[in-house]
């Protein structure tokens, strides 16, 4: 695993907007840019096959230990899933509602990897691991025999038609105030809807009506399939969370609750212990002295928001890059050993690794000089050589 510095391509910003990558020049703090031009990460193929089987290994013990929870009724109070839920989650599993799409998030050296969390339920990012970087590794030049881990987009393509029959209606919506990040992401999983031969609507989650009978949108068209890029825990504190039913089917089901929960890592080190891709990891008590070097990590959180490092059981404050929400401190929080990630010149990668339905279908790297990838980290190519 080698971090290298790359000849900026002609025209490469002309690239993005022509993909609807219009969001590649977001700022970040240290005075650069979203996109990464001149970077990229290289592995050698045995690196990207062992990355590649651990995701695997992993989606699987979460579905696992999601089995075991729903099957046994039990939900434990550190997960905070609101009892109304409860009947949605356990009915989604049990009728194999397909899922889409999640990232893993891995710390890496090069030999050793551990899995941070999983963003099961909104992952953004997914534009630029898919399309940009391929494009990327198409144009550049230098790189003899090289090849990229990325079947994201096609996968994705054959995902829908195993998800919908053909010629269905699906709706996308997000937040009305979401960035352009978040829209950039939707209307490029509608575009591989639509090449998947589905019939595609744009929404804000806002605009979703209820006519007494079912789910409608601003046409009054009814919502029968509905992809949204809005978190479970947000749709149980709206007033029409009671009137889910089985007449709309959600995309990601929602039984993506108890992965997208970071407490799942909990149940994760409790059912395997010492597992080499784990870290270990404990509810939060703040009466408990772990002796060493954890973070806290609210269970519910993106962007790296309100994560706290705990030396010897004390607070030793914010971790650098996070920043605090206010919203995300309502629910419980979970510690886990502090990884060290390595250091390239400076910048410490974060490892993205995608999958698709049940299988790991591609990475992305995120890259930042603080401990913490947050919304503004820089996303950097990556390529094997064999």
């Amino acid at each position: 695993m080698k971090r290298k510095i790359f000849t900026p391509r002609t025209d490469w910003q002309i690239e993005h907007q022509n993909i609807g990558f219009d969001y590649f020049n977001l700022p970040s703090l240290d005075g650069s840019i979203y996109w990464s031009e001149g970077v990229a990460y290289e592995f050698s193929l045995k690196q990207i096959e062992q990355l590649e089987d651990a995701a695997n290994e992993l989606h699987q013990m979460c579905l696992s230990v999601v089995g075991d929870l729903i099957q046994r009724g039990h939900y434990p109070d550190y997960f905070h899933i609101p009892t109304a839920a409860i009947a949605h989650i356990e009915q989604s599993w049990q009728q194999n509602a397909a899922m889409l799409y999640g990232r893993f998030d891995f710390a890496y050296d090069g030999r050793s990897i551990k899995m941070l969390e999983y963003n099961a339920d909104t992952p953004t990012g997914l534009l630029e691991a898919s399309v940009a970087q391929w494009l990327w590794i198409e144009q550049v030049s230098g790189i003899p025999n090289r090849d990229q881990f990325n079947s994201i987009h096609e996968d994705l393509i054959k995902r829908w038609k195993t998800i919908l029959p053909r010629g269905s209606h699906i709706h996308f919506a997000a937040c009305q105030q979401a960035g352009r990040e978040d829209w950039g992401n939707l209307e490029y999983l509608m575009d591989t809807a639509f090449q998947a031969h589905l019939q595609v609507s744009e929404l804000s989650m806002e605009n979703i009506g209820w006519d007494g009978q079912g789910f409608v949108d601003l046409n009054h068209h009814p919502i029968h399939n509905l992809f949204k890029l809005y978190p479970w825990e947000w749709i149980w504190e709206e007033s029409f969370a009671q009137h889910l039913n089985p007449q709309t089917q959600w995309i990601e089901p929602c039984w993506k609750m108890l992965l997208s929960n970071k407490a799942i890592l909990i149940e994760l080190w409790k059912r395997y212990p010492n597992h080499p891709l784990l870290v270990e990891t404990h509810p939060f008590d703040p009466q408990q002295t772990l002796s060493g070097k954890w973070v806290k990590k609210p269970i519910l959180a993106r962007e790296g928001a309100n994560i706290r490092v705990l030396q010897d059981g004390l607070d030793q404050g914010a971790a650098s890059g996070s920043f605090y929400f206010e919203d995300y401190d309502k629910h419980g929080y979970v510690v886990q050993k502090w990884v060290d990630t390595p250091s390239f010149s400076g910048q410490l990668p974060t490892l993205g690794l995608w999958m698709v339905g049940h299988q790991c279908a591609g990475m992305s790297i995120r890259e930042d000089c603080y401990d913490i990838i947050g919304n503004d980290a820089h996303f950097a190519a990556h390529y094997f050589v064999e």
